[in-house]
């Protein structure tokens, strides 16, 4: 009997509790050793002197105090196996979490800083203190991958909604990289955390505008629903640059056109994503699109006159086209104007409005290659308002 107990005493639970015995006195001895390398003061002396509770109460009196927060975090942390969900060893931890300096530290103290706030994170179950160390790691003024890592593993493997997953979503768009876009995408498209919707669509708008690749791939692989939907996500708001909305904007009218298969009655939500797609690029004056967006008007046309996109429409697919300036816009709106003007010599006059818009357009342009067929609106029978709106546009022409 004594045998088995002299090998129990040695045996692997006793090697693993002496070791934890070790390192809780280690951490312990390390930061009251900082703490006595110099005139202790008041809240250092309570700190050392007292039990759990001083320690807290000690950690916040002195506030700021980044020697201090240390010991009483590495003190929770070292006690945390062997006190288990303890009220106050937690209320210990957030109190020295709460107490440490991210937001100025040092790249090489904040690596520091945010190995201990990911140990704390991991061995404390009480929700307190992993909501307090996301929210200190959204501070800091340089982001540990070790941080980020912290926060995709957590959000990855979270099925549940609560405080903490609240906390990680935000932490998420502050410090996030690119595998919390696809985490954060993902979730958005399911429903994942419908509860938070509002802070998944914001972290997923940050990680976005500091994604544009993933963005774009996203766009690539997505349905046209889909597309539609996180189009105007991306649009729709006001944190994301107007360059960036006009790149989203070419990309979304790029995968509305060459996924029009044929003209059909079920398209509205085609004909919207590349209206609202032309739009955004219009408006924006972005003029790389230039060539994507002529090639779209040969589509548009065709809608138009397949019954498939309506006058109105139509028109403001015009109008945004007449906003880029460049030699094929004009060239592409002077060559229908010929195309309208050939079936008004056979007294097939084409829909007011939309000859107006083309009319408008070219006049804003301003290119002189339209000379012609403005020219001869003014020879045709026209309505008068048209043949003067023709000659308006003519006296724009820039020569």
């Amino acid at each position: 009997m004594a045998r088995v107990q002299k090998k129990n005493r040695f045996g692997k639970d006793s090697i693993e509790a002496d070791m934890k015995r070790y390192v809780t006195a280690f951490l312990i001895g390390t930061a009251i050793a900082s703490l006595y390398a110099q005139v202790a003061t008041d809240a250092q002396r309570k700190f050392i002197k007292g039990n759990i509770a001083d320690k807290t109460a000690a950690i916040r009196e002195a506030s700021g105090d980044e020697t201090l927060a240390l010991a009483g975090l590495d003190f929770a942390i070292g006690n945390s196996i062997l006190l288990g969900s303890d009220r106050e060893l937690s209320a210990l931890a957030v109190a020295s979490i709460l107490s440490l300096p991210m937001s100025n530290a040092s790249q090489k103290n904040a690596e520091m800083l945010a190995d201990r706030l990911v140990n704390a994170f991991n061995l404390f179950n009480d929700e307190t203190v992993k909501i307090a160390v996301l929210d200190k790691l959204m501070t800091a003024s340089y982001v540990s991958p070790k941080a980020v890592t912290l926060v995709n593993n957590f959000l990855s493997a979270s099925r549940t909604q609560n405080a903490t997953v609240k906390s990680a979503i935000n932490a998420a768009g502050k410090i996030g990289d690119s595998t919390s876009f696809g985490i954060m995408y993902d979730a958005w498209k399911t429903g994942r955390w419908n509860q938070y919707k509002a802070e998944t669509e914001d972290a997923l708008i940050a990680l976005s505008s500091a994604s544009l690749a993933d963005v774009v791939k996203a766009i690539s692989a997505a349905s046209l629903s889909e597309t539609y939907a996180f189009f105007t996500l991306l649009t729709k708001t006001e944190k994301n640059s107007q360059n960036f909305k006009a790149e989203i904007a070419e990309n979304a009218l790029s995968k509305a056109i060459y996924n029009t298969e044929d003209l059909s009655e079920k398209m509205e939500e085609t004909v919207c994503l590349q209206i609202d797609a032309m739009k955004v690029i219009s408006d924006n004056h972005w003029v790389r699109a230039a060539p994507l967006v002529i090639r779209y008007f040969s589509l548009a046309r065709e809608e138009y006159e397949a019954n498939v996109l309506a006058q109105d429409k139509f028109v403001s697919v015009i109008q945004s086209m007449a906003q880029l300036t460049s030699s094929g816009t004009a060239q592409t709106l002077s060559n229908y104007l010929a195309d309208l003007n050939r079936k008004a010599e056979k007294s097939t006059y084409p829909a007011k409005p939309v000859v107006l818009a083309v009319i408008n357009g070219l006049g804003a342009l301003g290119d002189k290659t339209a000379f012609d067929n403005l020219l001869y609106v003014t020879y045709l029978t026209y309505p008068q308002d048209v043949i003067a709106a023709a000659r308006d546009a003519l006296a724009k022409l820039k020569w």
